[in-house]
């Protein structure tokens, strides 16, 4: 889809939301327009850090798997911003607040003087991917199962109300940390897009039409806690899971990439966004900043 095509869908996406639905908390609405280079620090996961979507923002590339063109770099390139770009594919909230392994804190990233803070996290605390690979594990060859698995297919864990109510905690905790490390800065949660249709099922789901309900059904419970979070801790709330709706995996513009995509491509790995999907959220990001 061409940038300006894509532009246009954005825009009419957003003209049909509600004036509020891009919400900005009390004290982020009192802030002023950022300046060009201000400090801006990107934390999150894999939906954040763009694997395999065109170079890697990293020399050489690491683990993080990070994009030149995931939606924080996109967006500080539009707004002229100083990015410090720590998403890391496979993060949890622990890797927000602590170190994991040989890689820092990713809140370490965070000073008095950062004036914008991006976060995508929460997905892998649920684990939200890693429930489509378990259902997966049956039908993958045995190297497959033997590369992922260890040769023996899991269980699945179903996710709880106290798993949720964890989660909600651990990311309530990241925003007061923000908060003390720099005081003025804008917080805003960037949801995660949204993956299975909303019914029936396709070929690129790579599931079956029983499975597609359940990974449904994670995508709508993590969607609704990023939501609590944000009102109950006021930080601002960009609402990429309801906006990317329309282009899940069964649309013709999708923004996301089914079970099985050309990796030589390089447009993302499989179930995460694709290139077209980062431009959308750098967009719709900007317009929350307006």
């Amino acid at each position: 889809m061409r940038a300006s095509a894509l532009a246009k869908t954005s825009a009419a996406l957003l003209a049909l939301l509600p004036a509020n639905v891009l919400l900005a908390s009390p004290a982020s609405a009192r802030h002023a327009p950022l300046e060009r280079q201000a400090r801006y620090v990107a934390m999150g996961s894999s939906y954040a850090a763009g694997p395999n979507i065109g170079q890697s923002a990293d020399t050489p590339p690491n683990r993080c798997a990070r994009s030149a063109v995931n939606y924080a770099h996109l967006l500080a390139q539009a707004k002229k911003l100083a990015l410090t770009d720590v998403t890391c594919s496979g993060a949890t909230t622990a890797h927000i607040l602590g170190p994991w392994d040989t890689i820092a804190p990713q809140i370490s990233a965070v000073t008095p003087a950062t004036q914008l803070v991006t976060l995508t996290i929460g997905g892998n605390d649920l684990g939200y991917m890693t429930a489509i690979g378990i259902m997966r594990c049956p039908r993958a060859s045995e190297d497959e199962r033997k590369r992922y698995f260890g040769g023996n297919c899991p269980a699945p864990k179903p996710i709880t109300a106290q798993d949720e109510e964890a989660l909600k905690t651990r990311m309530a905790s990241i925003i007061q940390q923000v908060r003390k490390q720099a005081p003025e800065a804008r917080i805003l949660i960037v949801q995660y897009f949204s993956l299975m249709p909303a019914s029936g099922n396709c070929p690129a789901t790579g599931l079956t039409d029983g499975e597609v309900p359940q990974i449904r059904a994670i995508g709508r419970r993590l969607a609704k806690l990023t939501v609590d979070v944000a009102r109950e801790n006021g930080a601002g709330l960009v609402p990429l899971d309801r906006i990317s709706a329309p282009h899940g995996l069964c649309s013709k513009e999708p923004w996301m990439n089914g079970g099985n995509p050309d990796m030589a491509a390089k447009d993302g790995a499989p179930y995460h966004p694709n290139a077209a999907g980062m431009a959308a959220a750098a967009r719709l990001i900007a317009t929350s900043l307006r």
